[in-house]
């Protein structure tokens, strides 16, 4: 992305994120995106999903139509953009990176508005595009990872995580993968709840700390041992937010 597009791509951020969320989440949003330009300092949940098949009625969106968009390449992408739908490449920073890096996209939209983006990874690479947090993932085991999802905010309560998470776990394991993996910040309940219909086993915490170019990473155990659905009511209080991954 040239200085121009990365203007262009900030400055329609900002102006929808103004005329569906108002000032004050902007005001907090671009101090935020400003701090971590330098530091951040968050602590996650550490996750991992076994692949079974599952009935997807169970996961389907409250809304009564929508489209689901897999896509796997640039050239994919501008098939999806001429066809009338929203260019999700313009929403979501770096996109076309991504989807160069080997990650694959799941996008839905409702008509031709782009409503939720999610990513998924099947080997390192692809991972790195849109997660930086260095927890492991053993692709050549068959596992693969999920990451960078976005739910526009007018469309949030629409159940669109779940779904999309239905979709992501199923596209893995119709291709003989065993599991998924992906990291929450702590205090993301949202997520929490959207993960907890799938049952997936929480198997540590992590802590990741960047200051400038300086990083560190470090897994623990949880207290008392990995645990299923949702993560411990105690053990981990320290607030954790995953920038550019998890919503």
């Amino acid at each position: 992305m040239n200085l121009r597009s990365a203007l262009s791509y900030r400055a329609a951020r900002a102006a929808s994120v103004l005329r569906e969320e108002g000032l004050p989440p902007l005001l907090r949003r671009s101090l935020a995106f400003a701090v971590s330009g330098f530091a951040v300092d968050w602590t996650l949940y550490l996750y991992e999903h076994s692949l079974v098949e599952r009935d997807r009625t169970r996961y389907l969106p409250r809304l009564e139509s929508w489209e689901l968009r897999t896509v796997h390449s640039n050239l994919e992408a501008d098939a999806v953009a001429a066809e009338g739908l929203e260019d999700f490449r313009r929403a979501v920073r770096h996109s076309r990176g991504r989807l160069d890096a080997g990650a694959v996209a799941f996008c839905v939209y409702v008509g031709a508005e782009l409503a939720h983006v999610g990513w998924l990874a099947v080997d390192q690479k692809g991972k790195d595009s849109f997660d930086r947090i260095p927890y492991s993932v053993a692709f050549s085991a068959g596992q693969g990872c999920t990451g960078g999802t976005y739910t526009v905010p007018r469309f949030r309560g629409c159940r669109l995580m779940s779904y999309g998470y239905y979709e992501r776990l199923e596209y893995l394991r119709a291709r003989g993968f065993t599991s998924s993996r992906n990291v929450v910040g702590v205090m993301n309940v949202a997520s929490h709840k959207a993960h907890a219909v799938f049952n997936p086993t929480i198997y540590g915490v992590g802590r990741y700390r960047r200051f400038l170019w300086w990083h560190s990473w470090r897994e623990m155990p949880l207290p008392d041992g990995p645990c299923q659905g949702m993560p411990p009511s105690r053990g981990v209080r320290r607030a954790g937010r995953l920038g550019g991954g998890e919503p």
